[in-house]
Parts: structure tokens; C-alpha cells; sequence
């Protein structure tokens, strides 16, 4: 009997801006189907007004956004593309019109897909997750130019992290906690993925639940590394090799 691997499924929270009742029924019955087998899709709200939707994410997290462009014949859907171009969330924008000026000035902005209706349910989840794939994509920077992540503080708003500025990362299963000075964010990732995707040498794992900045390392013994005045963290026993050949110290 052969074995089967067995692909996670990501939980994808998704709120929608829609005031055609018509479309927001078929959208939620096409968002329910199960045809991805990489994301299930979670509808949290449907909305028919920018500000009542801009009101919700503002003290919630969602991980994409539907938006019909025209809504009560208003290109409102690009105004919320300009509320939130500096929160990096992933926008699928639909609409019927064929109007070339408003596909271009969507096209400003990252993290953006563009559907012409009517579409098909396959279509929709295939837009959604060629979005989803681009907003990961854009996330892994240049690390010549490019030392830092956008990470989530609060729903809807994202801050430019710098590598210089996290201490150490703490794995939790599927997540991750990254540590700064002033704040503590959360990270649906793995430890092995963050190190191996997103961050540079700069980040050293010490443990199967620790990762360091090298930058931060105040004092190595042999069983552990403070990080901060108060903060000590374990090193594994079969992180020590490692450690000792790239930080050029003895350990036993």
C-alpha cells in the first residue's frame, strides 16, 4: 500500500464588497465549493458600502477581499484600492465593465487581480489563488536591497518590519512569532519556511522552536543565547554544530 501525503489546506478568510444581491449569492455558493485543494475559502462579510467594509477591517483580519469595481455605479472599487495601498492585502476586483482606463488604474497596485463577469466558480478560486501566490511572491525580497518583511499589527494594516529590527522568532506548529523591541507579531508560517523563504543568513536557528538574529546575540554559552537583558533562550543539542561554525564559538 503506498503512502499519501497529505496537503494542508490553508483557511482562507475572505470579506466581499458587493451591492448586486444577486452576485453576492452566487459569489458565496461558488466560494463554498470545494475546489481548490490548497485553500478553503471563508466568507466573514458581505458589504454593499466602502465605509461600513473599511469599518470591519479595521478591528478584524481577513487574508483577501472581493470587490466589485462599480458600486451603485461609482468605480468605488478603485477608491478602496487607494484606502488600502499600503496594507498589501490581496484584492480580487470584479466587474462587468470593459472599460480599459479602469483596468490600467488598477494595475498600480500589487496584490491585485482583475475578473470580468460573469465567471465560473473555477475561474474565481483560480484568480483567487494565482493572487494569493502573487502576494507570497512579493514578500520574498531582494536581500541586497530589500532587508524586511510586511507583517500584520492589526487587521487590515501591515508594518514594514526590518530584519535589523527582530530579536528572534518563536515557532508554535503552523505559526510563528517574531519578536521586535516594541512589538510581537504573529505569522501563519512554519519556522522552516520563514528561514528557508523569506528571511536571509542574518537568522540562525538555535532550537526547533528558536530562531536568532545574529545581530542580538549578547552572550553564547554552552546550552543557551541571550537575546536581551532578561531573555535567555535553550539551544538544542543538534543545533550546537551549526552554531559553532557559523558564529566562531566553542561550544561543547
Amino acid at each position: 500500500m503506498k503512502n499519501t501525503v497529505k496537503i494542508p489546506v490553508n483557511d482562507i478568510v475572505v470579506a466581499m464588497l458587493e451591492d448586486d444581491p444577486i452576485d453576492q449569492i452566487k459569489i458565496e455558493i461558488m466560494l463554498a465549493e470545494h475546489i481548490s485543494a490548497q485553500y478553503k475559502y471563508r466568507l466573514v462579510g458581505i458589504y454593499t458600502k466602502l465605509e461600513d467594509m473599511i469599518t470591519y477591517l479595521n478591528d478584524h483580519k481577513v487574508d483577501l477581499i472581493l470587490s466589485d469595481i462599480m458600486i451603485e455605479n461609482k468605480p468605488i472599487g478603485i477608491e478602496l484600492l487607494k484606502i488600502l495601498k499600503h496594507t498589501h492585502l490581496p484584492i480580487v476586483l470584479m466587474t462587468t465593465s470593459q472599460d480599459q482606463k479602469l483596468f490600467l488604474e488598477s494595475q498600480k497596485y500589487l496584490s491585485v487581480h482583475y475578473l470580468i463577469k460573469p465567471f465560473h466558480a473555477i475561474t474565481l478560486q483560480s484568480a483567487i489563488e494565482k493572487t494569493l501566490e502573487a502576494h507570497q511572491k512579493s514578500k520574498q525580497y531582494d536581500f541586497v536591497d530589500k532587508k524586511y518583511l510586511y507583517l500584520s499589527s492589526k487587521a487590515g494594516h501591515q508594518d514594514q518590519v526590518w530584519f535589523a529590527e527582530i530579536i528572534y522568532i518563536e515557532a508554535d506548529d503552523s505559526h510563528c512569532y517574531i519578536h521586535t523591541s516594541a512589538k510581537k507579531y504573529v505569522l501563519k508560517k512554519s519556522l522552516s519556511k520563514l528561514l528557508g523563504e523569506d528571511l536571509n543568513d542574518q537568522f540562525i536557528r538555535i532550537h526547533h522552536k528558536y530562531a536568532v538574529n545574529k545581530l542580538h546575540i549578547r552572550q553564547l554559552e554552552t546550552d543557551t543565547v541571550q537575546v536581551t537583558e532578561l531573555l535567555v533562550l535553550p539551544i538544542g543539542r543538534s543545533f550546537k554544530k551549526e552554531l559553532k561554525s557559523t558564529l566562531k564559538y566553542h561550544i561543547d
